[in-house]
């Protein structure tokens, strides 16, 4: 019994770290991020999920032309500024915005994988800078994995490629970094992110559903490779993984308001 009270109190403590949901009480807006997966999986799934969520501002990673051709006619009813940038393989970003955004700012990775995204959207509670990253994967430059890649090389670079984009952004603006980063709660850019005052929204409200899932041979792993981080000047009052779609990503959302 003498241990049975320590690991009470420890779980007390855990249980204490997750915020509930708050409900919006004014200005407010809703995002998403959603790696589609360029394959192309269960477009008609896709789209559903996004139709389903009805984020005010939706960032995807892995889109290609025929994601655009697929998703513009019908999220543009919704959704009327759209902007898509093809890049070869999975390096296809997009956006979907209720309100107006600035041309975003295409920034290169330094060491040769996906691009980021920066702009800025007139949301309710006024101009928010967002940067949409696809970090690099867990391998090696020639996309075949292997332990000194998923522990070194890909970390390296994940945090090379952090640090030019965060160069690139624009001080005094309330801002979201949210994308694929291929790395968990604790990964070195999250971290990085993090000592500069960026907070990571979902470990806040769930600290344990994976983002991320893939089969093969029968076995399924999973991970949470998917983040929203914000910084000070905003507020989050919700995050969530939506386990929908036939992408190997769910999408992830969150609710801000100013703080």
């Amino acid at each position: 019994m003498r241990f049975a009270v320590p690991a009470f109190f420890a779980l007390l403590a855990a249980c204490g770290s997750i915020q509930p949901a708050e409900t919006p009480t004014g200005p407010h807006f809703k995002v998403m991020t959603y790696n589609v997966n360029y394959g192309g999986p269960g477009a008609d799934q896709a789209r559903q999920a996004i139709l389903d969520e009805d984020a005010d501002i939706v960032c995807l990673q892995e889109t290609t032309a025929a994601w655009e051709r697929f998703l513009k006619p019908e999220l543009s009813k919704i959704y009327p500024h759209v902007r898509f940038h093809h890049s070869g393989g999975a390096g296809g970003l997009a956006i979907f915005s209720k309100w107006a955004v600035t041309e975003p700012e295409l920034v290169e990775s330094p060491v040769g994988w996906f691009p980021a995204w920066i702009f800025v959207a007139k949301t309710p509670v006024g101009p928010v800078q967002l940067g949409v990253f696809h970090l690099h994967p867990g391998v090696n430059e020639n996309g075949s994995f292997t332990p000194a890649a998923y522990l070194s090389t890909a970390p390296k670079a994940r945090l090379k490629e952090t640090n030019a984009f965060y160069r690139r952004l624009t001080p005094g603006f309330p801002t979201l970094l949210l994308g694929d980063f291929n790395e968990g709660d604790a990964g070195n850019s999250v971290g990085w992110l993090g000592e500069r005052g960026l907070k990571d929204a979902l470990p806040k409200f769930d600290t344990s559903t994976k983002t991320w899932h893939w089969t093969s041979y029968g076995i399924t792993v999973k991970h949470r490779l998917d983040h929203i981080l914000y910084s000070d000047d905003l507020y989050c009052l919700d995050a969530r993984v939506r386990e929908k779609g036939a992408s190997d990503h769910y999408p992830v959302i969150a609710v801000f308001e100013r703080r």
